[in-house]
């Protein structure tokens, strides 16, 4: 971005982990950046949520060893922080209806051959299904011909291997319903998860807030580096005027030589249908299809001895419960977590409470009542990730007007890795394209 040795000055509206990413990237290369976020607390729908019980998460999250990017960034902000702050996990499915398949420490492929190998409650033709479909992502996941949705290319599969294994992590990767998940993206997913290095295929369950994980320490950095966050800052309006383009909020007004909107889809079609020429990225925007995530904290009076941090059921919708003791040392408190759509939906406190209950009685025997602490949903929470959905680029029809975020053209589905990289590739983008011709709003 540098040109005849002055700094480029770059607005990015958004603190969330894309935002920040590009943020990192456009600082690295020596220029001046000024972060919009428009909420008291940064991390955009993977943040903080301070209550009268103490500090949650927005929706518990698990991320794994294959974000390379994320852990990358987290590195350069607050080094050591990839390692310290995840309880890494080696790839483990917990089901309490029989199923348990747990990766050794062992090296590539053979960690996963073992778990597959050694799984209870597969037979032996169920397992070697499995390693069939696995040894075939590489061959059929970015050719033509492929299935479209995940349910076409797991058809083939045993009963027992679909609803245990590719139907839960398909709803995991990309919270989508395997009838309307891209096959494409999943496989993608797998194959980068599953068939890399074994410390890929790790869980990796935070040990603090999701805010002070990555955006407060990123946040720090850039600040350190020259930069300068808003935040409650909530831009209005964006308007190109002297080949510079003008931020507005409520009280003020600031010039920038190039914006990157890192916002949510919403704020960046309002932001968007301002400008004549994105009048028409506006409403593909409005059009983006939703998937919900609900994540429902609740309380013990006595220490939970659950086997593995995180479990899992099937029926009668998937759900996992995170042991917080595990991660947070919150002792007798759990999350329980609900992806993409569903009859939970219409589910009242108490029968998120009874649901939990039942499962973790099923484990663990007669246990006393627990104590509702927090339902978060997120009606919003992803896209829905299907075959047919046609995602924005990163360039605009304005010049020097960029978006940014996990909904935004790439290989991942609406994860932290896929909105980290989006910011990360934004930004490299800005910087080669900095003085290509785009035409000028008007």
């Amino acid at each position: 971005m540098k040109r005849s040795g002055t700094k480029k000055n770059i607005g990015i509206i958004g603190a969330g982990w894309s935002g920040l990413a590009a943020a990192i990237v456009l600082t690295q290369a020596g220029n001046k950046v000024t972060v919009y976020e428009s909420a008291k607390i940064a991390g955009g729908r993977a943040r903080r949520v301070e209550t009268e019980h103490g500090v949650f998460d927005n929706g518990q999250h698990v991320l794994i060893g294959a974000y390379s990017e994320t852990l990358r960034l987290m590195e350069t902000v607050s080094p050591g922080s990839s390692s310290t702050g995840f309880l890494r996990v080696p790839l483990t499915l917990n089901y309490p209806d029989g199923v348990l398949l747990r990766a050794p420490r062992l090296p590539a492929p053979l960690h996963l051959a073992a778990a597959l190998l050694l799984a209870r409650g597969f037979s032996l033709a169920e397992k070697m299904a499995a390693i069939n479909f696995i040894r075939g992502l590489q061959k059929v996941a970015f050719k033509t011909g492929f299935p479209d949705s995940v349910a076409e290319a797991i058809a083939g599969q045993p009963e027992k291997v679909r609803r245990f294994l590719w139907e839960p992590l398909c709803v995991a990767a990309l919270n989508t319903p395997v009838r309307l998940a891209s096959f494409k993206v999943f496989a993608r997913v797998l194959r980068d998860s599953l068939t890399g290095s074994s410390s890929n295929s790790d869980f990796l369950i935070p040990m603090q807030d999701l805010t002070s994980l990555f955006p407060n320490p990123a946040m720090n950095w850039i600040q350190r580096h020259g930069g300068t966050i808003k935040m409650q800052h909530r831009i209005s309006a964006l308007k190109f005027e002297n080949a510079r383009w003008k931020t507005s909020w409520e009280t003020d007004e600031a010039l920038h030589d190039a914006i990157i909107i890192a916002a949510s889809p919403t704020h960046a079609a309002s932001l968007l249908g301002l400008l004549p020429v994105c009048q028409s990225l506006a409403l593909q925007l409005d059009g983006i299809n939703y998937q919900p995530i609900v994540t429902v904290y609740a309380e013990y009076p006595v220490t939970l001895p659950l086997r593995t941090p995180l479990t899992g059921w099937i029926d009668p919708v998937p759900l996992f419960i995170f042991d917080l003791n595990a991660t947070l040392d919150r002792k007798g408190m759990v999350a329980a977590v609900a992806s993409a759509e569903g009859p939970h939906l219409d589910w009242d406190n108490d029968r998120w409470l009874a649901e939990i209950h039942t499962r973790l009685e099923q484990v663990l025997g007669p246990l006393p009542a627990p104590k509702l602490i927090k339902r978060i949903t997120e009606k919003r929470a992803t896209f829905t990730c299907g075959p047919t959905i046609v995602r924005p680029p990163h360039t605009t029809p304005c010049k020097g007007l960029y978006l940014a975020g996990d909904y935004v053209d790439g290989p991942y589905p609406s994860t932290l890795e896929g909105a980290v990289r989006s910011g990360v590739q934004c930004a490299q983008l800005l910087i080669r394209h900095h003085e290509s011709e785009l035409p000028n709003p008007t």
